[in-house]
């Protein structure tokens, strides 16, 4: 019987540490990581989660994706967290879970919307804009997920569903990338709050 409740007690306790290791997107309660970790040239780095959002679409408030941010731990995201993060040149990722299937032409046409609105000149990556842009080689399905991962000295990864669809070098795409989300015209300014961490 002792040894019965001792278990029990553990599990409350695993269970207890596993949700304070979590980040949960407050709408949907999706929860992800509070730290992943990720392969890079130098080894395995830690990277700590700075915030998670859900992405709305009209009036009806439809549910599109929720996303999480994640940068390498100990950055310095001083000042304006949203601005330092878009431009941080240290690994970071951002993840995104599709919560509805959509065309491949409107996944795509989004993130050129906010990327145009953010770089207007967009002569330095324009190439690498086309390579992005045929990743993405079906229509997008309800419950894909998408990482991107950036990191310094080898460039920005682009997963879908856990295939890896190429590496974009550099870092100009990438940061116009992390604009969508971080940039001075995000997709939503309380998107860039939330994952960014400065939404209270």
């Amino acid at each position: 019987m002792r040894h019965r409740l001792a278990l029990t007690a553990l599990a409350a306790v695993l269970l207890v540490a596993v949700q304070a290791a979590a980040i949960v997107e407050k709408k949907t309660g999706k929860e992800y990581p509070d730290k992943v970790t990720v392969t890079t040239p130098a080894g395995e780095q830690a990277l700590v989660a700075t915030g998670a959002a859900l992405r709305e679409k009209t009036a009806l408030k439809v549910d599109i994706y929720t996303i999480v941010s994640y940068v390498a731990e100990g950055a310095d995201l001083s000042g304006d967290r949203a601005a330092a993060i878009w431009k941080l040149d240290a690994t970071k990722q951002v993840r995104m879970d599709l919560r509805r299937s959509f065309s491949r032409a409107k996944l795509i046409g989004a993130m050129h919307e906010v990327i145009d609105k953010n770089y207007p000149d967009q002569s330095a990556f324009k190439a690498e804009l086309a390579t992005f842009d045929a990743y993405f080689d079906a229509d997008a399905k309800d419950g894909d997920v998408i990482i991107f991962t950036y990191v310094p000295g080898q460039g920005l990864t682009t997963n879908v569903n856990g295939q890896d669809k190429g590496v974009i070098a550099g870092t100009v795409f990438a940061e116009a990338l992390w604009s969508v989300w971080f940039g001075a015209e995000p997709v939503t300014k309380d998107i860039r709050a939330a994952v960014s961490g400065g939404a209270k």
